[in-house]
C-alpha cells in the first residue's frame, strides 16, 4: 500500500518535480560527479532517478550505454527517457522500485541515490541497501545524498507520527547500524545544504567490506 501511494504522489507531481530539480539539485548532482571523480569508462547506476536530470550530466561525461536508471514512478521515467531521446544519450531506463533491483551481482562500479530513503520505511531502508550491495562491484562505491533526521522537538514527533506512519520520513537519513549490517561502511560523511530550516542534508560515500 506505502508503494502504491508514493507512486500516485510522484506521477502526480513528475512535472513539478523535474522543474523544481532543475533548480534546486544541480548542485547535489555537481557535488556527486565531483565526488565520484568519473573517469569516463565507469558502469553507473541512478535508483530512485526521477526525471533523469543527474543522468544527463553523467551522460555528459560517460557517453552513451553505461547509464541505468530506475524509478518507482512511470511518468517520472517517461520524462526522463523523453529528455535523454532529445540529447542523443541511451540512457537505460526502468520502471521498478529500489528493494527489486532488476540486475545482475556486481554489475555497477557507482550507484547513486538522491533524497529517496524519506520515502521508505525503516524495513524498506534496510532491504533497500541490502541490494544495493548484491549490485554493486567488490571495488565500486555508493554515493548518496538524503535528509537527515527530523529536530526531536514535541512538534515533529507527534505531528509526523500521527501523519506519516511508517513512512520513514521521522528518520530521513538511514540510520548507520542498518549500513553495518548490510555489509557497508561509510567511507566518507559530508555535509550537505540545507532546502528549508528543518531540513539539513547529508552526503555519504559507502564501500562494500
Amino acid at each position: 500500500m506505502m508503494k502504491h501511494q508514493i507512486t500516485k504522489v510522484l506521477n502526480f507531481g513528475a512535472g513539478i518535480y523535474d522543474k523544481w530539480a532543475k533548480h534546486n539539485l544541480n548542485e547535489v548532482y555537481q557535488k556527486f560527479i565531483d565526488l565520484a571523480n568519473l573517469n569516463g569508462n565507469e558502469k553507473v547506476l541512478n535508483i530512485g532517478c526521477g526525471s533523469g536530470n543527474l543522468d544527463l550530466m553523467i551522460a555528459e561525461i560517460l557517453g552513451e550505454g553505461l547509464i541505468f536508471g530506475i524509478d518507482v514512478a512511470p511518468k517520472m521515467i517517461e520524462i526522463a527517457k523523453r529528455k535523454a531521446n532529445k540529447q542523443g544519450y541511451k540512457i537505460d531506463y526502468r520502471i521498478g522500485g529500489a528493494t527489486n533491483l532488476p540486475y545482475e551481482n556486481n554489475e555497477f562500479d557507482i550507484i547513486f541515490t538522491c533524497l529517496m530513503y524519506h520515502h521508505l520505511t525503516y524495513e524498506e531502508k534496510s532491504e533497500t541497501l541490502n541490494k544495493i550491495q548484491r549490485v554493486l562491484k567488490q571495488d565500486g562505491k555508493y554515493f548518496s545524498f538524503e535528509l537527515c533526521g527530523f529536530p526531536d522537538d514535541l512538534f515533529h514527533q507527534t505531528f509526523l507520527k500521527l501523519f506519516t506512519g511508517n513512512s520513514g520520513i521521522i528518520q530521513g537519513l538511514y540510520p548507520a547500524e542498518i549500513i553495518e549490517k548490510s555489509g557497508f561502511y561509510i567511507d566518507e560523511e559530508i555535509k550537505g545544504p540545507s532546502f528549508v530550516k528543518h531540513h539539513h542534508t547529508k552526503y555519504r560515500i559507502m564501500i562494500k567490506k
